[in-house]
């Protein structure tokens, strides 16, 4: 199975996997063939339900060629550092700006991809 579309499987339970490199440690995402830190092949999958991170900058969507996202337009996307290292792009909920911290969760789109939704972390949360 390709990195991408065990990523989908993952996504498809509810988890969000990343990839980690047992050669030095480094946090992956998207998932690939080697390590873009060291070009390891020793990837090992770190799932967990989410992820928390910290929303870099956002930009909203008034048009899209996809025709599974015109219904849904605006959509809100941004950019999300996780604490464990990599920035992912996700589909973001309303009240998240830059600078909010958040927790990142996977889902599967209506073609099966992966996709990545990030929401404000609760109040009295960690």
């Amino acid at each position: 199975m390709t990195p991408i579309a065990e990523l989908a499987a993952h996504a498809k339970a509810g988890e969000l996997a990343l990839q980690r490199c047992t050669a030095c440690g480094a946090v992956q995402y998207p998932p690939r063939e080697l390590c873009l830190s060291c070009l390891a092949d020793a990837l090992e999958w770190r799932v967990s339900d989410h992820e928390p991170g910290k929303v870099l900058a956002t930009t909203t969507l008034h048009h899209s060629h996809d025709p599974q996202f015109r219904s849904r337009l605006p959509l809100r996307v941004g950019l999300v550092r996780l604490d464990a290292g990599p920035t992912t792009v996700c589909f973001l909920a309303e009240d998240c700006g830059t600078g909010t911290r958040v927790v990142v969760s996977a889902e599967t789109d209506d073609a099966d991809r992966a996709v990545l939704t990030a929401a404000p972390v609760q109040a009295g949360a960690r």
